[in-house]
């Protein structure tokens, strides 16, 4: 009976233990950063992106207004697609354009494609030459 008490008294000090360091120290503030890394949206400049050449693109919408570019990318980040916005100047005005690249270079664009169509969304890949 003795060696039982002690076992759980053990057991509840380190439960406590754990949870005041995840709760109140930087745990609180690490889960805070993986919450937030959670809902970010990857925004490049065209300009930087021109370095990256992949073997495909496809684009999906352009918006003129951020937060709406955000929404589509996070939508299509949920559904498994390695989505992103590429951002550009054109004639003075900021536009942002969902777009969704290979996860690695060896990926194929055509299954891609297939669930895009079965999806009924609208899209025009894009090959090197075009991004």
């Amino acid at each position: 009976m003795k060696e039982r008490i002690i076992g759980m008294s053990t057991i509840v000090a380190v439960i406590t233990v754990i949870s005041f360091i995840y709760l109140k120290g930087d745990g609180l503030a690490e889960i805070e950063k993986r919450i937030e890394a959670r809902q970010s949206v990857i925004v490049e400049e065209a300009s930087i992106q021109s370095d990256l050449i992949y073997p495909w693109v496809i684009q999906l919408e352009a918006f003129q207004d951020l937060e709406d570019a955000k929404a589509l990318t996070k939508q299509f980040e949920r559904k498994g697609y390695n989505a992103y916005i590429s951002s550009k100047d054109f004639s003075g005005k900021k536009i942002y354009r969902v777009r969704i690249r290979p996860s690695n270079e060896d990926e194929e664009a055509a299954p891609i494609i297939k669930k895009l169509e079965r999806g009924d969304h609208e899209f025009q890949v894009l090959g090197k030459g075009q991004q």
